[in-house]
């Protein structure tokens, strides 16, 4: 039987990059109110997909955001240094619980729903939450490596040779 850990709702969730453009590793961090954590580890693609997902089912769901006055904004908790559950996360799933507004993700380490040494990891957090977190994913994605304005590939701070110029000029 797979090993599972609910988290409940959560009062902090954010989404960062370690490491330097072209190695970076990408992870969503969460807090509970019982001052649990979780780190899940995500593929960019991965977290590039849930920043569209999370856009588009606050637009479905009809959500308008109101900004919240900076004087009335929580500051960043501390994050502890080791994480309650920590994950690398190979498959995630998104739904919504329209009783109390929440988003609720699953993440589990195993592509095989039948394996019985996985882990699945599932928390909630409401919709300005979610929002702010697309916000942050955006911004975590663009920040990497800019693209060959010819290819649309990735550049290395060398430049790459560009299939677009039949791979004779590097860029």
């Amino acid at each position: 039987m797979a090993n599972t850990r609910e988290l409940g709702p959560v009062i902090y969730v954010a989404a960062d990059a370690v490491g330097q453009p072209g190695q970076r590793r990408f992870r969503l961090r969460a807090l509970t109110e019982r001052s649990e954590t979780a780190e899940l580890w995500l593929e960019k693609e991965q977290l590039s997909a849930l920043g569209e997902a999370l856009e588009g089912m606050l637009k479905n769901e009809g959500y308008r955001h109101q900004r919240t006055p900076m004087d009335d904004r929580e500051p960043e908790p501390v994050m502890p240094l080791n994480a309650s559950v920590e994950l690398r996360v190979l498959q995630l799933s998104m739904g919504i619980n329209r009783d109390v507004e929440r988003v609720v993700l699953i993440g589990g380490d195993s592509a095989d729903p039948d394996d019985a040494d996985a882990t699945t990891v599932s928390l909630e957090f409401d919709f300005p939450r979610a929002y702010e977190l697309r916000r942050q994913i955006t911004d975590v994605v663009a920040a990497g490596r800019p693209n060959c304005p010819l290819c649309t590939a990735p550049m290395d701070p060398e430049g790459h040779v560009c299939v677009r110029s039949n791979g004779h000029h590097p860029h």
